[in-house]
């Protein structure tokens, strides 16, 4: 195949549009740099970059994005052998139906790695019109490093170039009002924006850039708390993207595949975010909330709680995927039960809010294009039960004065699973239908050490192992004594577990 994606091919018509095949027209590229991105991952090209690009063509925004880079992974190249151009496959089952498009995306007009190109991305900083600033720099990106030098080509941390941006935009425009900019980091951790403006304050103080540039920070910059969502597995593997690539007509280096559902939550006040960034009222998966915490819980207990109550029971039902324990009549009523008579009665949101999204999640769990193998879920595992699924257990006890069978049943195959038959230097696998399987939680050793005195078949070993697991303060913060028979029900379904196998035990459960 030669057509390779580039402006050029598409203005030449090289690339022709087709029914599920969008282009952009040329205005579309024409259009004036307004947002600095820091990286360049799947994440943000599959939701951010797909929200700016649909406002393009809508009408609702002009502008375009340039990539800052901090890795050496060579994406910076790649963009601009295409002229900032990828394409989107959106590929996934909503509202009952199966959805396929492809979308060749005019949001980025470059990408500068930083490490060649600070000055040039310092000039940004001296543009009025650019006054958006987004990023997605991994969970470990916003940490402070107090001897970061801002004064570096570039400085290495992120929030350390964000600070070194901030002020020669401070410097060169004056500080005034208007030259605030908007600062939209996409991290995956609680409280994001918040996290990230103290940071930068704390470096402005430790580097002495004086209170008229704190106070420009405080009063006139916009630091918003965020929450993506959107499953973004980013380029596909090779046989995927050849076939892909046949169908479209062309090569694409970038080519990025995400879901149909698609979520990103900003806090804040909508009049002054919109003034900055027009382009966030685009889309019905943007939210603008002066509080997103009901977003968050929902996605927390329902997407989140429901992959991890489930997933161990999937697997050893003799299941791979996600899509695969939808396939499968024991497990996808299961799944569907959890959610909609366990984990969403006990939301402390608005239920009809929690049922429709909860109706999304079974749908994106539906998703016959999406690989999302079990195993990969089951990394930290223990730190994602308690984190997710602690606080549902408690609500829903408090709420009916009993246990939710259901998970309990869930949080009994989570034990199983977490039951290491080996243990190979720092590395833990356990064993189901004779084959080895990894486990990834920082609890193996714990695991490995409380499992070796249990024999499965014996109900006392058995009933004292969960009993000591429970007791345990240092996994769960959480006290289970107090939730009636919770200790009662996991030890029943162990039990069943080790005579009839997961799968029975399910079935024979869902009847009753």
């Amino acid at each position: 195949m030669s057509k390779r994606l580039s402006q050029q091919a598409v203005l030449n018509a090289d690339i022709v549009a087709k029914p599920n095949l969008h282009l952009p027209e040329k205005r579309h590229l024409e259009s004036p740099d307004k947002i600095i991105q820091f990286g360049s991952g799947a994440l943000l090209r599959g939701l951010i970059d797909f929200f700016i690009d649909k406002a393009k063509r809508e009408g609702q925004f002009d502008g375009r994005v340039v990539i800052v880079n901090n890795t050496k992974s060579g994406r910076s190249t790649r963009f601009n052998d295409q002229d900032g151009l990828f394409t989107l496959c959106v590929e996934g089952f909503a509202k009952g139906e199966t959805v396929k498009e492809h979308i060749v995306n005019a949001a980025i007009s470059k990408a500068l790695p930083a490490a060649d190109h600070w000055e040039d991305i310092l000039s940004y900083a001296r543009n009025p019109e650019v006054n958006t600033v987004v990023s997605n720099t991994t969970e470990i990106g916003i940490t402070l490093h107090e001897d970061d030098d801002l004064k570096a080509n570039p400085p290495q941390s992120f929030p350390a170039k964000l600070t070194a941006f901030l002020h020669e935009r401070f410097m060169t425009l004056g500080g005034s009002p208007q030259s605030g900019m908007l600062i939209l980091p996409t991290e995956l951790i609680l409280d994001n924006g918040s996290k990230l403006k103290d940071i930068v304050l704390k470096l402005a103080v430790i580097n002495r850039l004086g209170s008229d540039f704190t106070d420009w920070i405080k009063e006139h910059n916009i630091f918003c708390d965020t929450l993506v969502d959107r499953i973004v597995p980013g380029e596909p593997e090779e046989e995927k993207q050849k076939k892909i690539e046949e169908e479209l007509g062309f090569e694409d280096q970038l080519l990025t595949v995400s879901e149909v559902y698609r979520l990103f939550a900003v806090e804040g006040k909508r009049k002054k975010i919109l003034e900055k960034a027009p382009w966030l009222a685009v889309d019905e998966g943007i939210i603008i909330s002066e509080d997103i915490t009901p977003y968050r819980e929902r996605k927390l207990r329902i997407l989140n709680g429901g992959h991890t109550i489930s997933v161990a029971a999937g697997f050893l039902c003799a299941l791979d995927t996600v899509y695969d324990c939808m396939e499968d009549p024991v497990m996808s009523q299961f799944i569907d039960k959890v959610i909609k008579k366990e984990i969403v009665p006990s939301l402390e949101i608005d239920q009809q809010m929690a049922s429709e999204f909860a109706n999304d999640v079974l749908d994106r769990f539906r998703n016959p294009f999406l690989n999302h193998k079990l195993i990969s879920i089951t990394l930290q595992y223990t730190s994602k039960m308690n984190m997710r699924n602690g606080l549902t257990f408690k609500r829903y006890y408090d709420k009916y004065k009993t246990v939710p069978e259901l998970m309990c049943a869930g949080f009994a195959a989570y034990l199983l699973f977490l039951r290491p038959i080996k243990k190979d230097g720092t590395r833990y696998f356990g064993e189901f239908n004779g084959q080895e399987y990894p486990i990834n939680d920082d609890q193996a050793e714990y695991f490995y050490q409380i499992w070796k005195e249990v024999d499965i078949q014996d109900p006392v070993l058995v009933n004292s192992f969960v009993d000591k697991v429970l007791l345990n303060q240092q996994l769960w913060e959480l006290d289970y004594s107090q939730l009636g028979d919770f200790a009662a029900r996991v030890k029943h379904y162990l039990g069943e577990y080790a005579q009839h196998g997961v799968k029975q035990t399910l079935a024979q459960l869902l009847k009753s």
